[in-house]
């Protein structure tokens, strides 16, 4: 898969493709020798980089007529439109090779035996038996005194509030007094 996403180094097997391509439309008509190989070298440096597979697929499109991205039958493809239709056609190739590598890569999961489960068991087993403590010789706390702790927690909080809040709260609370009574007087 990599290899046949791998980019053309051979110049003339991109030159037979597109050669192909064009053999319908210009080649042929009263141009010279010269003219057709500047022609072919512009397709040549835009399908530069490109896969060989991928230009041979696009290549087979245009042919006969079942492109992938919209295109006029009645002109030839320009040599964007050409390495457009490659990187397309390309899609689903690299798709596939993604897909494909998540599978090589992808993490082997042995389900645990009878010995493992055991293990855990006991460790869960030593665990609740050692008292709920969280560390050697420090109790967890009751849960009366989680919820003093929270409690102190939150007055505080609010103690922080009302020093920085006291003024705004106030000037807030005349201003929607302000808009209420404007309010009462507009409505008849």
């Amino acid at each position: 898969m990599r290899a046949e996403l791998a980019p053309s180094k051979q110049r003339d097997h991109v030159d037979a493709m597109v050669s192909r391509v064009l053999l319908g439309f210009e080649q042929g008509r009263g141009r010279g020798a010269d003219e057709e190989e500047v022609l072919v070298s512009e397709y040549i440096a835009a399908l530069k980089d490109l896969p060989l597979a991928g230009i041979h697929g696009a290549a087979e499109r245009f042919r006969s007529g079942t492109t992938l991205l919209p295109w006029s039958r009645h002109w030839r493809p320009s040599p964007a439109e050409f390495a457009a239709e490659v990187r397309e056609g390309l899609i689903p190739k690299r798709a596939l090779l993604v897909h494909i590598r998540q599978i090589l890569e992808a993490e082997v999961y042995d389900p645990p035996t009878d010995a493992d489960r055991a293990k855990v068991a006991a460790a869960a087993a030593s665990w609740l038996n050692r008292g709920g403590e969280t560390e050697p010789g420090r109790p967890r706390p009751s849960p009366e005194a989680v919820a003093a702790a929270r409690e102190d927690v939150l007055h505080e909080h609010g103690a922080k509030f009302r020093e920085v809040a006291v003024g705004s709260l106030a000037q807030l609370a005349a201003r929607l007094d302000a808009k209420a009574a404007a309010q009462r007087e507009q409505v008849p």
